[in-house]
């Protein structure tokens, strides 16, 4: 192995979560390379920090959420740290398994831990127990009484490298950047064979980043006085590959689908006195965007569908793929906090170029 590992690269080796080949090959690489065995170690050191971050144990509420399968962002963490408050919600899941049963298949019957901790579950359940207890009673009365039970749809379990990246961007305060950037950020700085002009106008988004559709929405800022605007979107080797009617409003949605995976530019033209404005222009560079691959977008699509409401998850995988206008959506419905302020800073380092 000749190159370096990766955050996530590291952080699944620490989770033993890769193949026994890969694990073995970077074994060896940390055995010779002294700057990754360091990052390895601050890695170790910030999960630890996390970890003492999270020592006290979850109260009943949280316990609760999670066996009915809805823990969130901050409940998931502190269960890969504690195993004393995993083994809590795993006695209630399978409690709830039991009532799930029909009377005549309810047994009850705890094992030997769980007798030994049922005091401490049933302190920490509190009200669900109770009623619990009643339903119970009442079935052992009643057997011939059908028990209807609608209970809420129990959500995945987040992937454990998902997790991992999760907990990695909450101690770093950063995400993790993805390479895709590299093409898709450019200093600012003539275009070649543009001469300056006086007069411009901004282009908004897509720019500098990857989108998830592949009829993205191309706004700008609207310019007074002009009558018209058109758009054109050029591949990598600058041939015109879409182009819009004359427009009157200051955005413009493709009918058909345009190419992903490759680096695609676009440029607007407004028409003002009868003169034709340009944007981008000088000092500005060209606005550049990429349409991510099936495959990663089905990817996000899945943890979406699966985890609708850990905005932080979302934010993360988006941030991973390069898609910062929608990681940054994500942001947006977190609780703001210090933390999340820094990780709004570090999506916007991500659009300037690496130096």
């Amino acid at each position: 192995m000749t190159a370096h590992p990766t955050d996530r690269q590291i952080a699944s080796f620490r989770a033993r979560s890769l193949a026994p080949g890969e694990l073995l090959a970077l074994e060896q690489h940390f055995e010779t390379c002294d700057a990754c065995r360091g990052r390895l170690r601050a890695h170790a050191a910030a999960i630890s920090g996390h970890r003492n971050e999270l020592a006290e144990h979850l109260d009943r509420e949280d316990l609760v959420l999670c066996a009915e399968g809805f823990p969130g962002a901050e409940v998931q963490r502190h269960l890969l740290e504690c195993d004393t408050c995993r083994e809590e919600v795993d006695d209630l899941k399978r409690f709830r398994s039991d009532l799930k049963s029909t009377p005549h298949a309810i047994a009850l019957k705890p094992s030997r831990r769980r007798l030994a901790r049922w005091p401490a579950v049933a302190a920490i359940a509190g009200g669900l127990l109770l009623v619990a207890g009643i339903a119970y009673w009442t079935i052992q009365q009643r057997p011939r009484i059908a028990v209807k039970d609608s209970p809420k749809p129990a959500e995945a379990a987040v992937p454990l490298d998902q997790q991992l990246a999760v907990q990695l961007a909450l101690a770093r305060h950063t995400f993790e950047r993805a390479s895709i950037l590299d093409a898709l950020a450019s200093p600012p700085g003539p275009l070649p064979g543009a001469p300056p002009a006086a007069a411009r106008f901004d282009l908004a988004a897509p720019l500098g980043t990857t989108v998830l559709t592949a009829r993205p929405i191309f706004r700008w800022q609207p310019t007074p006085g002009a009558t018209r605007y058109t758009v054109a979107v050029f591949d990598p080797a600058l041939h015109k590959i879409a182009e819009s009617s004359a427009l009157a409003t200051a955005e413009w949605q493709p009918e058909t689908a345009l190419p992903r995976g490759a680096v695609l530019y676009w440029q607007v033209t407004a028409t003002v006195a009868g003169h034709s404005l340009h944007a981008p222009q000088p000092p500005v560079s060209e606005a550049r965007f990429e349409i991510l691959p099936e495959e990663t977008v089905a990817q996000i699509d899945s943890a979406r569908r699966d985890h609708p409401g850990n905005h932080m998850l979302l934010a993360v995988l988006l941030a991973r793929a390069g898609a910062l206008d929608d990681a940054a959506k994500e942001l947006d419905a977190v609780p703001q906090d210090p933390g999340v302020a820094a990780l709004r800073e570090s999506l916007a380092a991500m659009r300037k170029p690496k130096l």
